[in-house]
Protein backbone atom coordinates (compact mmCIF):
# COMPACT_ATOMS: atom_id res chain seq x y z
CA UNK A 1 0.00 0.00 0.00
CA UNK A 2 1.22 3.49 -0.72
CA UNK A 3 1.92 6.18 1.90
CA UNK A 4 -1.32 8.00 1.19
CA UNK A 5 -3.36 4.97 2.18
CA UNK A 6 -1.43 4.12 5.36
CA UNK A 7 -1.60 7.67 6.70
CA UNK A 8 -5.21 8.35 5.66
CA UNK A 9 -4.40 11.18 3.27
CA UNK A 10 -7.17 12.80 1.25
CA UNK A 11 -7.53 11.07 -2.09
CA UNK A 12 -8.18 14.39 -3.88
CA UNK A 13 -6.11 17.55 -4.01
CA UNK A 14 -6.99 21.15 -3.28
CA UNK A 15 -5.20 23.97 -5.09
CA UNK A 16 -7.30 27.13 -5.01
CA UNK A 17 -6.96 30.93 -4.73
CA UNK A 18 -8.92 32.90 -2.14
CA UNK A 19 -9.32 36.43 -0.84
CA UNK A 20 -8.16 36.67 2.77
CA UNK A 21 -9.77 38.49 5.70
CA UNK A 22 -9.07 38.51 9.46
CA UNK A 23 -11.23 36.48 11.82
CA UNK A 24 -12.24 39.68 13.59
CA UNK A 25 -14.38 40.55 10.56
CA UNK A 26 -16.81 37.78 11.47
CA UNK A 27 -16.54 38.04 15.29
CA UNK A 28 -14.46 34.87 15.63
CA UNK A 29 -11.83 36.34 17.93
CA UNK A 30 -11.75 33.19 20.07
CA UNK A 31 -10.00 31.45 17.17
CA UNK A 32 -7.11 33.94 17.19
CA UNK A 33 -5.16 31.60 19.50
CA UNK A 34 -4.06 28.90 17.09
CA UNK A 35 -3.64 28.47 13.35
CA UNK A 36 -6.91 26.99 12.20
CA UNK A 37 -8.72 28.88 9.44
CA UNK A 38 -12.28 29.09 8.09
CA UNK A 39 -12.75 27.98 4.48
CA UNK A 40 -15.75 27.85 2.09
CA UNK A 41 -18.01 24.81 1.67
CA UNK A 42 -16.65 24.18 -1.82
CA UNK A 43 -13.23 23.36 -0.36
CA UNK A 44 -14.77 20.62 1.77
CA UNK A 45 -16.56 19.17 -1.22
CA UNK A 46 -13.36 19.12 -3.23
CA UNK A 47 -11.45 17.38 -0.42
CA UNK A 48 -14.09 14.72 0.14
CA UNK A 49 -13.55 11.52 -1.87
CA UNK A 50 -16.81 10.44 -3.51
CA UNK A 51 -17.57 6.85 -4.32
CA UNK A 52 -20.49 6.46 -6.70
CA UNK A 53 -21.05 2.83 -5.85
CA UNK A 54 -21.28 3.20 -2.06
CA UNK A 55 -22.10 6.53 -0.39
CA UNK A 56 -21.13 5.08 3.03
CA UNK A 57 -17.51 5.15 1.95
CA UNK A 58 -17.51 8.97 1.69
CA UNK A 59 -14.99 10.02 4.31
CA UNK A 60 -13.06 13.09 5.32
CA UNK A 61 -9.48 12.29 6.11
CA UNK A 62 -8.44 13.96 9.35
CA UNK A 63 -6.39 15.90 10.11
CA UNK A 64 -6.37 18.32 7.21
CA UNK A 65 -3.26 20.44 6.82
CA UNK A 66 -2.77 23.21 4.25
CA UNK A 67 0.01 25.27 2.82
CA UNK A 68 -0.93 28.97 2.53
CA UNK A 69 1.13 31.33 0.32
CA UNK A 70 0.70 35.03 -0.40
CA UNK A 71 0.62 35.76 -4.11
CA UNK A 72 1.88 39.29 -3.45
CA UNK A 73 4.86 38.68 -1.14
CA UNK A 74 5.58 34.95 -1.59
CA UNK A 75 5.57 34.41 2.20
CA UNK A 76 4.00 31.15 3.30
CA UNK A 77 2.97 29.14 6.36
CA UNK A 78 0.93 26.06 7.24
CA UNK A 79 -2.41 25.73 8.99
CA UNK A 80 -5.40 23.55 9.79
CA UNK A 81 -9.09 24.19 9.28
CA UNK A 82 -11.78 24.65 11.94
CA UNK A 83 -14.92 24.96 9.81
CA UNK A 84 -16.20 25.41 6.25
CA UNK A 85 -18.59 28.35 6.61
CA UNK A 86 -16.81 31.16 4.72
CA UNK A 87 -18.35 32.81 1.70
CA UNK A 88 -17.26 31.34 -1.61
CA UNK A 89 -13.92 32.63 -2.79
CA UNK A 90 -12.87 33.83 0.69
CA UNK A 91 -11.00 32.51 3.72
CA UNK A 92 -10.60 33.90 7.24
CA UNK A 93 -7.23 33.77 8.99
CA UNK A 94 -5.99 34.65 12.50
CA UNK A 95 -4.50 38.12 12.63
CA UNK A 96 -1.02 36.87 13.56
CA UNK A 97 -0.96 34.68 10.42
CA UNK A 98 -1.87 37.64 8.23
CA UNK A 99 0.87 39.69 9.90
CA UNK A 100 3.47 36.95 9.35
CA UNK A 101 2.70 36.85 5.63
CA UNK A 102 2.28 40.64 5.41
CA UNK A 103 -1.27 40.24 4.19
CA UNK A 104 -3.81 43.03 3.91
CA UNK A 105 -7.58 42.44 3.85
CA UNK A 106 -8.67 41.20 0.40
CA UNK A 107 -5.14 40.07 -0.55
CA UNK A 108 -5.01 36.88 -2.61
CA UNK A 109 -3.54 33.62 -1.29
CA UNK A 110 -3.01 30.20 -2.76
CA UNK A 111 -4.05 27.27 -0.55
CA UNK A 112 -3.02 23.66 -1.11
CA UNK A 113 -3.64 20.61 1.01
CA UNK A 114 -0.49 18.81 2.16
CA UNK A 115 0.94 16.35 4.65
CA UNK A 116 3.43 17.05 7.48
CA UNK A 117 5.38 14.65 9.71
CA UNK A 118 4.81 14.68 13.45
CA UNK A 119 7.10 17.07 15.27
CA UNK A 120 9.81 15.71 17.56
CA UNK A 121 11.73 18.91 18.39
CA UNK A 122 10.92 22.63 18.47
CA UNK A 123 13.17 25.55 19.38
CA UNK A 124 11.39 28.76 20.32
CA UNK A 125 12.46 32.30 21.25
CA UNK A 126 10.19 34.53 23.36
CA UNK A 127 10.31 38.23 22.56
CA UNK A 128 10.01 39.16 26.25
CA UNK A 129 12.03 37.84 29.19
CA UNK A 130 8.88 38.19 31.29
CA UNK A 131 7.45 35.08 29.60
CA UNK A 132 10.23 32.84 30.96
CA UNK A 133 9.64 34.18 34.48
CA UNK A 134 6.04 32.96 34.54
CA UNK A 135 5.67 30.05 36.93
CA UNK A 136 3.38 28.19 34.53
CA UNK A 137 5.03 29.08 31.20
CA UNK A 138 5.60 25.41 30.27
CA UNK A 139 2.01 24.35 30.86
CA UNK A 140 0.93 27.55 29.11
CA UNK A 141 2.86 26.48 26.00
CA UNK A 142 1.41 22.98 26.10
CA UNK A 143 -2.14 24.33 26.20
CA UNK A 144 -1.37 26.81 23.41
CA UNK A 145 0.08 24.15 21.11
CA UNK A 146 -3.18 22.21 21.37
CA UNK A 147 -4.76 24.95 19.25
CA UNK A 148 -2.15 24.52 16.52
CA UNK A 149 -2.54 21.91 13.84
CA UNK A 150 1.09 22.46 12.82
CA UNK A 151 4.10 24.75 13.26
CA UNK A 152 6.33 26.27 10.60
CA UNK A 153 9.91 27.46 11.02
CA UNK A 154 10.06 31.26 10.82
CA UNK A 155 6.55 31.87 12.15
CA UNK A 156 5.84 34.16 15.10
CA UNK A 157 2.92 32.89 17.15
CA UNK A 158 0.98 34.58 19.95
CA UNK A 159 0.54 33.11 23.45
CA UNK A 160 -2.13 34.72 25.62
CA UNK A 161 -1.78 34.93 29.39
CA UNK A 162 -4.45 37.01 31.07
CA UNK A 163 -4.26 40.46 29.52
CA UNK A 164 -0.71 39.87 28.28
CA UNK A 165 0.08 38.73 24.75
CA UNK A 166 3.51 37.13 24.33
CA UNK A 167 5.15 36.85 20.91
CA UNK A 168 7.07 33.61 20.33
CA UNK A 169 9.38 32.98 17.35
CA UNK A 170 9.61 29.43 15.96
CA UNK A 171 13.35 29.11 15.29
CA UNK A 172 13.59 25.43 14.41
CA UNK A 173 11.41 22.38 13.91
CA UNK A 174 12.36 18.72 13.44
CA UNK A 175 12.26 16.46 11.52
CA UNK A 176 11.27 19.04 8.84
CA UNK A 177 10.86 22.84 8.49
CA UNK A 178 7.12 22.36 9.15
CA UNK A 179 5.68 19.71 11.48
CA UNK A 180 2.31 18.42 12.62
CA UNK A 181 1.40 19.08 16.26
CA UNK A 182 -1.47 16.56 16.48
CA UNK A 183 -0.98 13.60 18.83
CA UNK A 184 2.75 14.15 19.23
CA UNK A 185 5.19 14.26 22.12
CA UNK A 186 7.53 17.08 21.18
CA UNK A 187 10.70 18.34 22.87
CA UNK A 188 10.71 22.11 23.32
CA UNK A 189 13.91 24.12 23.66
CA UNK A 190 14.14 27.81 24.66
CA UNK A 191 16.49 30.35 23.10
CA UNK A 192 17.49 33.51 24.94
CA UNK A 193 14.66 36.09 24.85
CA UNK A 194 15.02 38.92 22.34
CA UNK A 195 14.99 41.63 25.02
CA UNK A 196 17.50 39.89 27.29
CA UNK A 197 20.48 42.04 28.31
CA UNK A 198 23.72 40.82 29.85
CA UNK A 199 24.45 42.22 33.34
CA UNK A 200 26.84 45.19 33.17
CA UNK A 201 30.30 44.21 34.41
CA UNK A 202 32.27 46.99 36.11
CA UNK A 203 35.96 47.29 35.25
CA UNK A 204 38.67 46.54 37.82
CA UNK A 205 39.96 50.13 37.69
CA UNK A 206 36.50 51.53 38.40
CA UNK A 207 36.15 49.24 41.42
CA UNK A 208 39.59 50.32 42.71
CA UNK A 209 38.70 54.01 42.37
CA UNK A 210 35.44 53.45 44.18
CA UNK A 211 37.22 51.61 47.01
CA UNK A 212 39.86 54.35 47.25
CA UNK A 213 37.19 57.06 47.52
CA UNK A 214 35.52 55.18 50.37
CA UNK A 215 38.83 54.90 52.25
CA UNK A 216 39.49 58.62 51.83
CA UNK A 217 36.09 59.49 53.28
CA UNK A 218 36.55 57.12 56.23
CA UNK A 219 40.07 58.41 57.03
CA UNK A 220 38.99 62.06 57.29
CA UNK A 221 40.34 65.08 55.39
CA UNK A 222 43.34 64.72 53.11
CA UNK A 223 46.85 65.98 53.89
CA UNK A 224 46.48 68.89 51.49
CA UNK A 225 43.45 70.14 53.39
CA UNK A 226 45.27 69.82 56.72
CA UNK A 227 48.26 71.81 55.43
CA UNK A 228 45.97 74.68 54.51
CA UNK A 229 44.77 75.08 58.11
CA UNK A 230 46.14 78.25 59.77
CA UNK A 231 48.30 77.80 62.86
CA UNK A 232 47.82 80.41 65.68
CA UNK A 233 45.42 82.71 63.84
CA UNK A 234 45.25 85.14 66.83
CA UNK A 235 46.39 88.81 66.73
CA UNK A 236 49.68 89.69 68.49
CA UNK A 237 50.22 92.72 70.84
CA UNK A 238 53.52 94.40 71.91
CA UNK A 239 54.28 95.25 75.56
CA UNK A 240 55.39 98.80 74.71
CA UNK A 241 52.10 99.55 72.94
CA UNK A 242 53.71 99.86 69.54
CA UNK A 243 52.01 98.42 66.47
CA UNK A 244 52.62 94.69 66.10
CA UNK A 245 53.59 92.90 62.96
CA UNK A 246 50.87 92.37 60.37
CA UNK A 247 48.41 89.61 61.07
CA UNK A 248 49.27 87.79 57.90
CA UNK A 249 52.92 87.41 59.04
CA UNK A 250 51.83 85.94 62.36
CA UNK A 251 49.31 83.60 60.75
CA UNK A 252 51.41 80.74 59.51
CA UNK A 253 50.23 77.49 58.15
CA UNK A 254 51.48 74.23 59.60
CA UNK A 255 53.42 73.48 56.47
CA UNK A 256 55.07 76.94 56.40
CA UNK A 257 56.06 76.67 60.10
CA UNK A 258 57.67 73.28 59.64
CA UNK A 259 59.59 74.50 56.60
CA UNK A 260 60.81 77.59 58.50
CA UNK A 261 62.07 75.52 61.46
CA UNK A 262 63.90 73.14 59.15
CA UNK A 263 65.62 76.04 57.35
CA UNK A 264 66.75 77.67 60.64
CA UNK A 265 68.13 74.38 62.02
CA UNK A 266 70.00 73.71 58.80
CA UNK A 267 71.53 77.23 58.86
CA UNK A 268 72.68 76.93 62.48
CA UNK A 269 74.27 73.53 61.86
CA UNK A 270 76.11 74.96 58.88
CA UNK A 271 77.48 77.81 61.11
CA UNK A 272 78.64 75.35 63.79
CA UNK A 273 75.90 76.24 66.29
CA UNK A 274 73.84 73.70 68.17
CA UNK A 275 70.11 74.10 67.60
CA UNK A 276 68.29 75.43 70.66
CA UNK A 277 66.15 72.94 72.51
CA UNK A 278 63.31 75.42 72.59
CA UNK A 279 62.57 78.62 70.82
CA UNK A 280 62.10 81.38 73.34
CA UNK A 281 59.99 84.46 72.87
CA UNK A 282 62.14 87.46 71.84
CA UNK A 283 61.14 90.66 73.62
CA UNK A 284 61.72 94.05 72.16
CA UNK A 285 64.76 95.76 73.93
CA UNK A 286 62.75 98.87 74.66
CA UNK A 287 60.32 96.78 76.68
CA UNK A 288 63.16 95.37 78.76
CA UNK A 289 64.61 98.86 79.43
CA UNK A 290 61.30 100.13 80.69
CA UNK A 291 60.71 97.19 83.02
CA UNK A 292 64.29 96.60 84.32
CA UNK A 293 65.10 100.00 85.95
CA UNK A 294 67.31 98.92 88.91
CA UNK A 295 69.21 101.74 90.68
CA UNK A 296 67.41 104.57 88.87
CA UNK A 297 65.23 107.21 90.53
CA UNK A 298 61.79 107.73 89.14
CA UNK A 299 60.08 110.50 91.04
CA UNK A 300 61.92 109.63 94.32
CA UNK A 301 61.16 105.94 93.83
CA UNK A 302 63.90 103.37 93.36
CA UNK A 303 62.83 100.16 91.85
CA UNK A 304 63.83 96.86 93.48
CA UNK A 305 65.74 98.40 96.49
CA UNK A 306 64.09 96.19 99.07
CA UNK A 307 62.41 99.12 100.84
CA UNK A 308 58.69 99.60 101.20
CA UNK A 309 56.74 102.79 100.60
CA UNK A 310 53.21 103.80 101.27
CA UNK A 311 51.16 105.34 98.57
CA UNK A 312 49.18 107.51 100.91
Amino acid sequence: MDDATTTSYPTTDLDQYYLTYPLSNIAKDHLETGNKIIMPQSALEQLTPHEEEDDDEDVINDPMVFRVESTRTGDHTHCGVVEFTAAEGTVFLPTWMMNNMKLQPADMVNIKNTWLPKGTYIKIQPHATKFTTLLDHKSLLENTFKNFACLTKGDTIVVNHGEDKFMIDILETKPSPAVSMLDTDCEVDFAQPLDYKEPVKKSVNALKRKSSDKEDRSNGPRRDDQDKKVLFPGVGRRLDGKQSQSDDKCSLTVDQSLKKLKIEETTKQADGEQPAAKEGVKHDQSNVDQVNMKGKDVGGFKAFTGKSYRLG
